[in-house]
């Protein structure tokens, strides 16, 4: 389910970031070649794709808008705001922060993606999925309820879409959120500011750079994308389902069982992600970066760089919430934590190799 949430604001980091998730596993490394595997997995035999003549043209950084930069102010003063914890029993409000478990529910099968737990998210419309965050005000704190809508014509899962659907929700807390006033001396003073307008004009620089680094990221992305056509190698179906259902079972599965579905629903959850086309065809384009990167860092001797590979633990630590020292710590003691921390960096040590070899020619109006 894919909806706004508390976090705003873009990507500003130029390293690659903004690609893990959760324990830092990377969104575009195939757990089929990061993981264990409880089954044999056949990698299919790859010939290093050649950077002879590779020339990609840079995206330009898109242009700001006066909407992107009030609303990159209105987070703020969000953020700067009076928060009030409400009491279980209490009513949730528009604008409110609310903590959610969600399960999502269409033709009587779970919907792939729609598990939530522990998110916190703003009592507010959304497109991508109208009437579901109205539904929330009015509930309350501790409750369980149930929204029904019809899923709309741009919902993430093609197949759903103008499908009815039901959201299972528990409301397991809720803050209430009073902004101040724009001009108000106390916003400024939190701010540690005394300029409304110098304020805006650091949000400005702010998101400039951000649009710099966004742009790095689809260049780099469009990098990418030449390597894969450039990488001649059929991926199996077999190969697809594998890294499908260790990424479900990384992610969804966990949430599931501490729902208590059984088995025949965990395989129905599964099958969702299983036969979703979108998926598959994302699955196999990952798989397929993956080899090729491989394939380039065997045949060009790359290894991670000392340097680099701290500075992404040091990422990956801040990410997290995990200190520098416990994550140095949990490295030495968990064998697979450390193999998996060491493709991603050997990954990362490539793709700059490969971004120094490419020529990348000037973005176009």
């Amino acid at each position: 389910m894919t909806t706004h949430d508390e976090s705003q604001g873009g990507r500003n980091n130029a390293r690659p970031l903004a690609e893990l998730h959760a324990l830092g596993i990377m969104k575009k490394m195939p757990a089929a070649l990061q993981l264990d595997s409880t089954e044999p997995v056949n990698l299919p035999a790859v010939e290093a794709p050649s950077l002879d003549g590779l020339s990609v043209a840079q995206v330009a950084p898109a242009a700001l808008t006066e909407e992107e930069l009030v609303e990159r102010f209105d987070a703020l003063r969000r953020k700067h705001a009076d928060i009030r914890e409400r009491q279980p029993g209490e009513d949730v409000a528009a604008d409110d922060d609310v903590l959610l478990d969600v399960l999502g529910f269409a033709n009587n099968r779970l919907m792939p993606f729609s598990a939530r737990e522990n998110w916190w998210t703003r009592v507010a419309a959304d497109p991508v999925l109208p009437g579901f965050f109205e539904a929330l005000a009015g509930a309350k704190v501790g409750q369980s309820f149930s929204i029904e809508l019809t899923l709309p014509e741009r919902y993430p899962v093609e197949s759903l879409r103008g499908q009815p659907a039901r959201f299972l929700l528990e409301v397991k807390a809720a803050r209430e959120v009073k902004v101040l006033d724009d001009d108000s001396p106390e916003l400024l003073a939190r701010l540690g500011t005394a300029s409304l307008t110098d304020v805006m004009r650091k949000l400005g620089d702010e998101l400039a750079q951000e649009r710099l680094a966004e742009a790095d990221r689809l260049t780099q992305e469009r990098v990418m994308d030449a390597l894969v056509e450039r990488t001649p190698v059929e991926v199996s179906w077999a190969l697809v389902d594998e890294e499908l259902r260790r990424r479900w079972a990384e992610t969804e599965r966990p949430i599931l069982l501490r729902k208590d579905f059984q088995q025949d629903e965990l395989q129905e959850a599964l099958d969702g992600w299983l036969q979703d086309p979108l998926s598959r065809t994302d699955a196999a384009y990952r798989i397929t970066l993956a080899l090729a990167l491989r394939a380039i860092a065997q045949r060009d001797g790359i290894q991670p760089d000392r340097a680099a590979t701290d500075a992404m633990l040091e990422d990956l630590a801040n990410f997290t919430g995990v200190s520098r020292q416990e994550l140095g710590v949990a490295v030495k003691e968990d064998e697979a934590l450390a193999r998996r921390l060491y493709e991603m960096a050997l990954r990362f040590s490539t793709i700059d190799h490969v971004m120094k070899q490419v020529t990348l020619t000037p973005a176009t109006a």
